[in-house]
């Protein structure tokens, strides 16, 4: 019996230590990261866009789901409608080395977006969320320079997603 009480009660303490912890931060408002508090009237959403299989909707999608949205697979007189349109990538020479080949890139990425709901008059106008980053191109380094220009994108992508979601939460408050 003694080392039952010995082992049992440190076991608990924890547990209700944590689960103390657990209600304190629930109280103040922290949320997991990923986790926005959407309007409410896009607690049911369907995500139109021309390429439903890119890496920009299927990243949307997950976070949507992650903050409680239930998506609906077509549109539906039930459901907001999320337009996405089609990512856009660009690079521009931003400077040149003493060769006249390009040493200095900006790329850009940028998607516009839009959500509806007929039902309920709910709606935010056609918004851009254009992002921009700075790239140093080695020319010793070809290949490397590929994959770090495709890792800025997907990036910038990630960052497209977190905007789109604040801009949407936004629209909560007011």
């Amino acid at each position: 019996m003694h080392n039952f009480k010995h082992s049992v009660f440190p076991l608990l303490s924890k547990l209700l230590t944590g689960l103390l912890l657990s209600a304190l931060l629930t109280a103040c408002g922290f949320q997991l990261r990923g986790a926005y508090q959407l309007p409410q009237e896009m607690s049911s959403t369907y995500v139109e866009a021309p390429d439903e299989n890119s890496d920009l909707v299927r990243a949307l999608k997950r976070s949507l789901k992650a903050s409680g949205v239930n998506l609906f697979a077509q549109a539906s007189e039930e459901a907001a409608v999320l337009k996405v349109g089609n990512a856009q990538k660009s690079k521009r020479i931003v400077s040149v080395d003493s060769r006249g080949k390009a040493r200095e890139y900006t790329l850009t990425y940028a998607v516009v977006f839009s959500v509806s709901f007929e039902k309920t008059d709910f709606e935010m106008s056609e918004q851009t969320i254009s992002i921009s980053r700075d790239f140093l191109f080695d020319t010793e380094d070809v290949l490397g320079n590929s994959r770090e220009e495709a890792q800025l994108y997907t990036e910038m992508q990630q960052d497209a997603v977190r905007l789109i979601l604040l801009r949407l939460q936004s629209k909560t408050q007011k």
